[in-house]
């Protein structure tokens, strides 16, 4: 059960760096100009990125730890609520509209997660 609750740690903490990174990305710390260097620059000073990378190294940690407890096909099985989580997350924060068919993939997505889990839980 452990390492459920740590792969479900982990799956959240990748949803929150990734909608961090889209935010960090989208804020006013973005430039178009610059080139590179500009771009660097500007991810450099979005606190959103920062928030995304410290929630990536808590998500490593949360990971290697669910990893010492169980087995590799249950844990990247589990991992792939991840996808889930953000079409979550990108609706309610982001505001993307997320289609029927996006939904409907999600959702089978959530199930399959749960058909190869379940038993291991």
């Amino acid at each position: 059960m452990l390492m459920f609750v740590l792969l479900l740690g982990a799956v959240v903490c990748e949803v929150i760096g990734q909608v961090s990174f889209k935010l960090g990305l989208s804020g006013e710390h973005r430039t178009t100009d610059g080139g590179v260097m500009g771009f660097l620059r500007g991810l450099a000073g979005s606190p959103w990125i920062g928030v995304g990378i410290a929630v990536y190294a808590l998500e490593f940690v949360l990971w290697f730890a669910a990893l010492t407890l169980g087995r590799l096909s249950i844990a990247f099985a589990f991992a792939a609520l991840s996808y889930c989580g953000v079409v979550l997350f990108s609706r309610i924060f982001l505001h993307e509209r997320v289609g029927w068919r996006q939904w409907r993939a999600t959702c089978t997505i959530a199930i399959g997660v749960a058909l190869v889990c379940w038993p291991y839980a």
